[in-house]
């Protein structure tokens, strides 16, 4: 039956992004949070492409609105090693926690996170599609499967190829990356020398033309150990010669005794974060993949969770001043510690994915693993340490 219903906020999406703006309206304003209502066209658990990789700075977003990350089924892993050709640097959280991050799936993780936001009140409809976003003068109509919704502000978590990033670019040259992943048991310790409770990234397809790595992480699916293999290119030169993701993958998994024979591979773009980008539009904020994905290691969970504080942050001042032009979302945004973070990785993937030469990518593994690690720890990750706004 067709329905018209009226909010003050309407979320678009209930993965990590979308699910974290209502949490922090909550936390913020909780008299908007009563008046806003996420739209999901699925219904949790659903299945979402994702290598499930959580950096230390998910756990403190989480743990800023009261949440628990170890409360989802999980494998932490106490060593992340970034190298070419065998030669880099391993990295290990600081903080002496022994995490160097967590590894979810995402299935159970955002279902979790949506258990919890319905206990703390938020509402949701499930299995709803969004068929266009119409802004107008006194509020925006969202036209749905379920019928024609209205609200003051409308908050785009729908993805990279959601509606909601069209509403806000109607035409845009879109950079995407390229990911592809697999799912195998562990490897026999004598078949392979990878550390098998370790995280690997590998960026030995580099002088190939590809600008990007292959992963190797543990995780766990229904409890049982597993590997999710993959491989990332953050495109920067579409249509130009590249190694082809599958044979990069296939070959990396034999150095291992592994092959992709018989295995399901999938695949899935990813909008990289272009600071010169818009990122609302009037009525529209966008947040998590729709605004953009870090375009240097393809990091998603995390960075959704920080956009929505942000946005939760702009949606409070919006309600505030009555003013819901967005105008000043996108200063908001880049002068944030995530939106500095997400800006450094997008120069830095295009530098470090641009240096083909293979002499001198070995020579930057082999001999600068102490600025690469001191730059990764103090520009690229830990965002959510050098955040002092409230909420923090």
């Amino acid at each position: 039956m067709s329905i018209s219903t009226t909010y003050d906020i309407l979320i678009i999406g209930s993965g990590p992004a979308g699910l974290s703006t209502a949490l922090h309206l909550q936390q913020m304003a909780p008299a908007l949070a009563q008046k806003t209502l996420i739209l999901e066209k699925a219904s949790h658990p659903r299945q979402k492409l994702c290598g499930g990789g959580v950096l230390p700075d998910g756990d403190i977003v989480l743990r800023g609105l009261g949440l628990d990350i170890s409360e989802v089924p999980q494998v932490t892993t106490p060593w992340s090693n970034f190298v070419f050709e065998g030669r880099g640097l391993r990295m290990t959280a600081p903080d002496k926690s022994g995490i160097a991050f967590r590894l979810v799936r995402r299935d159970e993780f955002d279902a979790w996170l949506a258990g919890k936001a319905r206990v703390r009140g938020i509402q949701m409809r499930e299995n709803v599609t969004v068929i266009e976003i119409v802004a107008g003068a006194e509020n925006v109509k969202v036209v749905t499967s379920a019928g024609d919704f209205y609200a003051r502000a409308v908050v785009g978590a729908d993805g990279s190829r959601g509606i909601s990033r069209r509403a806000v670019v109607a035409r845009e040259a879109a950079h995407s990356a390229r990911a592809l992943e697999i799912l195998l048991p562990p490897v026999a310790p004598e078949k392979s020398s990878h550390h098998q409770d370790e995280a690997y990234f590998d960026f030995f397809p580099i002088p190939r033309g590809m600008g990007g790595y292959v992963w190797d992480f543990p995780t766990q699916v229904g409890g049982a150990l597993m590997h999710c293999w993959g491989v990332y290119d953050a495109n920067l030169h579409p249509g130009s010669a590249q190694a082809k993701l599958k044979d990069v993958l296939a070959e990396e998994l034999t150095r291992h005794g592994l092959s992709l024979d018989g295995v399901e591979v999938q695949g899935h773009p990813i909008r990289w974060f272009e600071p010169s980008a818009p990122f609302s539009a009037p009525g529209i904020i966008l947040a998590g993949d729709a605004a953009g994905v870090d375009a240097l290691f393809g990091e998603g969970i995390a960075p959704a969770l920080g956009y929505g504080k942000i946005a939760a942050q702009a949606l409070v001042d919006a309600f505030a001043r009555q003013d819901f032009r967005f105008s000043t979302y996108k200063k908001r945004l880049l002068r944030s510690e995530l939106g500095k973070s997400l800006t450094w990785r997008t120069r830095t993937a295009r530098l470090a994915f641009g240096i083909r030469n293979r002499a001198l990518q070995s020579f930057t593994w082999n001999r600068l693993g102490l600025p690469i690690r001191l730059w990764v720890e103090n520009r690229l990750i830990f965002w959510s340490k050098r955040d002092k706004t409230p909420g923090s």
